[in-house]
């Protein structure tokens, strides 16, 4: 089946001339399309012009029974040549411009035979031949021939030789003057349909190619639109879900304050200075910190959001970024029972950028790992410079891992890894890494995170290479 012309561009100039494509190829779309669907018909009409010119030799002989067998000697040898034009116009292999040329040839070939039919035919018949140039060129135009070129040309080839015709034989007056304005009027009349048929077709073929095109727009409109929509509702349900938990975060350690504080301060166990009391105030100093880690949190993510996040830039080791994770989180690993180890052959390394946000970024990273990873699992840091000048600080663990559907979710703010984070006692609001993505933007770096479920996830942070010194490239 044809293909419809992808787009167009209107380029009419008035109603004198046709619409033009944009591009050759959208006019050879045009040309197979429209050779498609006028095929079968043409067809059709090319047997019966063949057949009809064939059978008026009948009419030769009574019209001009003298000079017969020589007329009927020339019909023979045009109704070959329309014979050979309709047998190379039905082959299968046949192109738009091959088939518009075959119909060329069996035109000219009728045209001139006639021609000399009127040439050898008896003066008192000749008018009735030249009245068939007229009636071949209606026929060929407007059933056979679909460009307006094409019968542009038949028709001033045919008129040339009309009147090159009228010498030879003037005949009645009349006769002639009737059938010069009968082929006249015939030749107007199949220049004005072909042009009017060929605009209406150009112009038909232009508005389905922008239907389809704004059709396809409107499609394109409505996945974006239903993508967003998509987006929006796994952030709406993120932000619900956060909300819904977000008290139990909050609250937990307020309430563990709250109440070994008011133990303490009610002396209900003695006087200030029991035993018992000294674990309570530790109780009290670690809901604390939850409490403004948890707090700090919400906080960076709403500046991050505003554009206003803190960010002090200087030059720093890598190695100072990987004391602070390891001074905040082997206690933790230690009570998780995880091996937690650093794997950090870069002293020397020197990073321009905000150290403590860099930290907190890997403190996030392994506090993550740490939290979905079972004891006896292992968590490793590790810090690698590679050739192009990058530095790749990667955190991989041993952990349950995350669906390829929760990987791509979990970047979001508000989401968690697993949705019965809290039924398992694992806690967080959801914005470890979402602040983390936020810190490697300002870094102008990448973040990327790599999980199965059932063998761990890796999260890969990259620093890009203009914010590592070249000194400090030289010495690794």
């Amino acid at each position: 089946m044809a293909e419809r012309p992808s787009s167009s561009t209107r380029t009419v100039l008035g109603k004198m001339i046709l619409p033009k494509f944009e591009s050759p190829e959208a006019e050879a779309a045009f040309w197979m399309l429209h050779d498609a669907q006028t095929y079968k018909m043409r067809i059709v009409a090319l047997w019966a012009c063949f057949l009809s010119f064939t059978a008026f030799g009948l009419l030769d002989i009574y019209a001009a029974a003298t000079t017969a067998p020589t007329m009927l000697v020339m019909r023979g040898v045009a109704s070959l040549i329309l014979l050979f034009a309709v047998l190379r116009f039905v082959n299968p292999s046949g192109t738009p411009g091959s088939r518009e040329n075959d119909i060329m040839l069996g035109a000219s070939g009728c045209v001139t035979v006639q021609v000399g039919l009127i040439l050898f035919a008896p003066a008192e018949t000749s008018v009735y031949y030249q009245f068939g140039l007229g009636v071949i060129l209606a026929v060929g135009a407007l059933i056979i021939v679909p460009r307006f070129r094409t019968v542009l040309m038949m028709s001033t080839y045919t008129t040339i030789l009309y009147f090159l015709t009228l010498p030879w034989h003037p005949g009645d007056m009349v006769a002639a003057v009737v059938n010069t304005t009968f082929n006249l009027m015939i030749a107007g009349a199949v220049l004005t349909g072909s042009f009017m048929r060929e605009r209406g077709a150009r112009e038909q073929a232009m508005t389905e190619a922008d239907l389809a095109s704004l059709n396809d727009d409107l499609k394109a409109s409505r996945l974006e639109a239903m993508e967003a929509r998509d987006v929006a509702i796994a952030a709406n349900r993120a932000k619900s879900h956060f909300f819904a938990n977000v008290s139990h975060e909050l609250r937990t350690p307020m309430n563990a304050i709250l109440g070994f504080s008011d133990i303490m301060r009610n002396e209900m166990f003695g006087p200030v200075g029991e035993p018992r009391y000294t674990e309570y105030v530790q109780h009290i100093h670690s809901s604390g910190l939850l409490l403004k880690t948890n707090i700090e949190d919400i906080l960076d993510l709403a500046r991050l959001e505003a554009g206003k996040f803190g960010w002090q830039e200087e030059p720093f080791t890598l190695e100072e970024a990987v004391e602070t994770v390891l001074a905040t989180c082997t206690h933790d690993a230690e009570n998780a029972g995880v091996t937690f180890t650093v794997e950090h052959p870069l002293p020397d390394v020197a990073v321009m950028a905000d150290v403590t946000r860099v930290a907190q970024a890997l403190i996030n990273l392994v506090t993550n790992a740490l939290k979905f990873t079972d004891s006896d699992g292992v968590v490793r840091l590790q810090a690698i410079l590679m050739d192009n000048g990058t530095c790749v600080l990667r955190v991989c663990d041993t952990g349950c891992g995350m669906s390829p559907e929760n990987l791509e979710r979990v970047r979001m703010p508000f989401a968690q890894a697993h949705e019965d984070s809290y039924s398992k006692g694992k806690g967080g609001l959801g914005l470890g890494l979402a602040i983390v993505s936020g810190i490697v933007d300002k870094m102008e770096g990448r973040f990327d995170l790599e999980s199965e479920e059932g063998v761990g996830t890796t999260a890969t942070l990259v620093i890009p290479a203009h914010r590592i010194s070249a000194m400090a490239r030289d010495a690794a």
